[in-house]
């Protein structure tokens, strides 16, 4: 227990140092900040910009929040996955873990503290970008009328956990960096293609990523999640299983 508490301060130490949840919470701040304003203004901007083109309709506050998912679900976790693709490689390299290890830290603790590290960071990082959204959707639109936003929210935060769980597996797995990110869209975009299974589509993981908007604006209700939601846990949970146990077996 003193060597992943150890590790772990010894992970938020570096991750500061070598700016990477600074990126992290500036990536994730900015799609926050930007989802309602692109929503309230881009149309504004486009007719400026070409005085041929109406708009048919009037931005409302659901806009800002498909602007938050699509940006959250597609370049925040695409940049989150990269950031933290080299977590193990770094240690590979520097031949640090072997150091480590024969000092007595267990293997175990090394891949729950770089996990722990890693989904504070992430955990700090979605929830500050969702506070942004919404404190700029409350501002710009006043009649804000919207139910289970913070469902939703935490619905896609979960799957953050999913993604962790696949990169660290590909990281034990492999010594490059890429490869490891290369490993975890792999596997992202085979569950995505189990998802189009119709039996199996109502269950697969990544309907938290698909069905946000469904569930703010009443076309979708809370029990469709809960499903996905309880298998993306205990798919989590299983990757940080396996990554375990391979890292036991690696030769460091």
């Amino acid at each position: 227990m003193n060597g992943y508490i150890a590790f772990v301060k010894k992970e938020f130490t570096e991750n500061i140092r070598n700016h990477r949840f600074l990126i992290l919470l500036s990536v994730f701040l900015v799609f926050g900040i930007m989802s309602a304003f692109l929503a309230k203004f881009t149309p504004e901007i486009l007719s400026a910009l070409a005085a041929d083109m109406e708009m048919t309709s009037e931005p409302v506050a659901l806009d800002a929040w498909k602007q938050f998912y699509k940006n959250i679900s597609g370049v925040g976790f695409s940049a989150f996955i990269i950031l933290f693709g080299s977590c193990l490689s770094g240690e590979y390299s520097k031949g640090t873990l072997v150091l480590m290890v024969a000092k007595g830290l267990s293997r175990k603790a090394v891949i729950l503290a770089k996990y722990t590290v890693a989904a504070v960071l992430m955990t700090i990082s979605y929830w500050i970008g969702y506070a942004a959204t919404y404190g700029y959707t409350a501002f710009l639109w006043n009649d804000v009328n919207l139910s289970n936003v913070a469902l939703a929210a935490a619905s896609l935060w979960i799957v953050g956990f999913l993604y962790l769980s696949i990169l660290m597996i590909g990281c034990v797995m492999f010594r490059q960096t890429f490869t490891s990110i290369l490993f975890t869209g792999g596997v992202a975009a085979l569950i995505s293609l189990l998802g189009t299974i119709e039996p199996i589509a109502e269950f697969n993981p990544f309907l938290l990523t698909s069905k946000n908007v469904d569930l703010i604006s009443g076309k979708a209700i809370p029990a469709e999640f809960m499903i996905p939601a309880f298998i993306s846990v205990i798919l989590s949970v299983l990757g940080l299983l396996i990554a375990i146990l391979l890292f036991n077996k690696k030769q460091l």
